[in-house]
């Protein structure tokens, strides 16, 4: 794209419009009126989407539609649209084809099943009319206690996480869609959850250059559009500021060392890594004096009021205010600006949306790679569809209670995958039956089957201790035990008992029928795995 057009089209633009344009907000329900005057007076520059904004197909495209006739009135360029349709995470969910997510691709030595439900996703959100995917997250399951990202991985081993990195972002691109790896510089290796604090990862640039770093790098290689921050803290590289807010990680580590010309965008500035520690004007000015070309307020909006609005007019002027002051140039403003509407020219403007797909298709190719996820990853049986098998949810009914986050971000799933197991297995073996641990009696003469499940969910956490000891306590007592893990495998740390383990890798609902299949014997387990800290 040229300059002189990318110039001639900033050059009418108010300071206001100028710095509008470097937003990406969130709004509230389902209307586009809601954000109205967010394109029409301040020229914004995109929005967060998610399950709260639209639940259906139907939806989403009534609802892009309706953003694409107020830019074109006010005669604006097109809004980044961007959603977390990342696999574990999803919209539109119940509809549309999510897949099992990145940890259940990562089990796959081959990277082809990755690039096929990579390409899935950008042809299904391209069809609801959305033009960005927040993904793929390039983070490295380096620490298995991590609260937020989990089966949001490709798995625990760089090498492996760089390659199916990698391969997100060609199959997004094979969907004509944008690309955003994140949360870089990597947040598997963190014990807490920038949701609510600012993690710190206490490691020296060689460390995290062999590990957290190499699959960005690998997804830069790819030809990735957009990469977004973490809210956290690198004290070799940067003792004050978190990534977010840290000149030396963004210009010297990512622009100018990893060679990334194209757009970085912060992760929410409204995320408790953030907005506990530092007030909204003075992160976002930060946050562009360090490198950000894009500042998102994304899914923090938990009251679903006015005041959120409110909160992102605070912060647009903030930088206003800012840039009239002096405290930041306005050419930090213009050369983030200039990226911005060339990114947008080149990429936005040419977008087809709304194409139509074969979503029996994109199902097809879910279950596939569901499927080859599946593994035994300690022991295994071939005989349980010749034998009596009681089943028991080690779950609670209260762990549930927040599965559906209100804010509409995470995994919007409306059925555990524990339902979606129990519904195949009683269909298909035809001397199953469900028992609790009240009911829990006679059943040596067959296999006790225990399901585990895990969501990473945001700012809160799935409950699991009293599945954790259900399942040590019946790994004492039972000598028939199976357990089901529709998760990441990593819980099998603590079950130094359990000899028989199967892993889906995933709670999704066809990661949950693929498993149930597997411990039948009507399909294979899986031919790879992705971790290396399990036995």
């Amino acid at each position: 794209m040229s300059q002189e057009k990318v110039a001639g089209l900033i050059a009418g633009w108010s300071l206001k419009e100028k710095v509008g344009q470097l937003f990406i907000l969130a709004f509230p329900g389902k209307s586009a009126a809601t954000a109205e005057r967010m394109i029409t007076e301040y020229n914004l520059g995109g929005c967060y989407l998610s399950q709260d904004n639209a639940e259906t197909f139907e939806e989403a495209r009534s609802l892009n539609k309706a953003l694409d006739e107020l830019l074109e009135r006010n005669h604006r360029l097109p809004l980044l649209l961007g959603v977390d349709q990342e696999g574990a995470w999803g919209v539109l969910v119940g509809e549309s084809t999510t897949g099992p997510g990145n940890l259940a691709l990562g089990v796959q030595n081959s990277t082809e099943g990755t690039e096929l439900m990579y390409k899935v996703c950008g042809d299904e959100m391209r069809n609801a009319g959305f033009n960005c995917i927040l993904g793929p997250c390039c983070d490295v399951n380096l620490n298995p206690a991590s609260p937020i990202i989990d089966t949001r991985s490709f798995g625990d081993q760089p090498d492996k996480v760089s390659d199916h990195s990698a391969a997100a972002v060609k199959g997004l691109h094979a969907g004509n869609i944008v690309a955003c790896a994140k949360h870089f510089p990597g947040h598997g290796d963190t014990h807490g959850d920038t949701h609510r604090e600012i993690p710190r990862v206490d490691k020296s640039y060689d460390e995290l250059k062999a590990n957290d770093l190499a699959p960005f790098q690998a997804a830069i290689d790819a030809g990735v559009d957009l990469i977004m921050t973490s809210h956290i803290l690198y004290p070799q590289i940067d003792r004050e500021y978190p990534a977010t807010l840290s000149p030396a990680i963004l210009q010297q580590v990512l622009r100018q060392d990893m060679g990334f010309d194209g757009i970085i965008i912060s992760d929410s500035m409204n995320m408790g890594a953030i907005q506990n520690h530092y007030s909204p004007v003075d992160a976002a000015v930060k946050a562009m004096k360090a490198g950000i070309t894009m500042i998102m307020l994304s899914e923090e909006h938990y009251d679903h009021s006015d005041a959120y609005l409110d909160k992102q007019l605070a912060m647009i002027h903030g930088l206003i205010d800012a840039v009239e002051s002096g405290d930041l140039d306005e050419s930090v403003i213009d050369s983030a600006l200039e990226r911005v509407v060339a990114f947008k020219l080149d990429k936005l403007v040419p977008q087809a949306r709304y194409a139509e797909v074969s979503f029996a298709q994109n199902r097809l190719i879910a279950s596939e790679v569901a499927e080859n996820a599946v593994t035994w990853v300690r022991g295994g049986l071939e005989d349980v569809a010749e034998k009596p098998v009681y089943l028991l949810n080690a779950t609670p009914a209260e762990s549930y209670h927040n599965l559906m986050n209100p804010r509409g971000i995470g995994p919007n799933q409306a059925e555990s995958a524990f339902g979606t197991f129990r519904e195949v297995l009683l269909r298909e073996h035809s001397n199953s039956r469900e028992v609790t641990l009240e009911t829990l009696n006679h059943c040596d003469d067959g296999y006790l089957v225990v399901v585990t499940e895990n969501y990473p969910l945001p700012g809160e956490d799935f409950d699991q201790v009293k599945a954790k000891e259900t399942v040590q306590q019946l790994s004492r007592d039972f000598d028939n035990l199976i357990v089901v893990a529709l998760r990441s495998p990593y819980d099998l740390l603590v079950y130094p008992d359990v000899t028989h383990y199967l892993c889906a890798h995933s709670s999704r609902p066809e990661s949950a029928e693929a498993a149930a299949n597997v411990l039948l014997g009507k399909i294979p387990e899986a031919y790879g795995i992705a971790v290396s800290r399990v036995k």
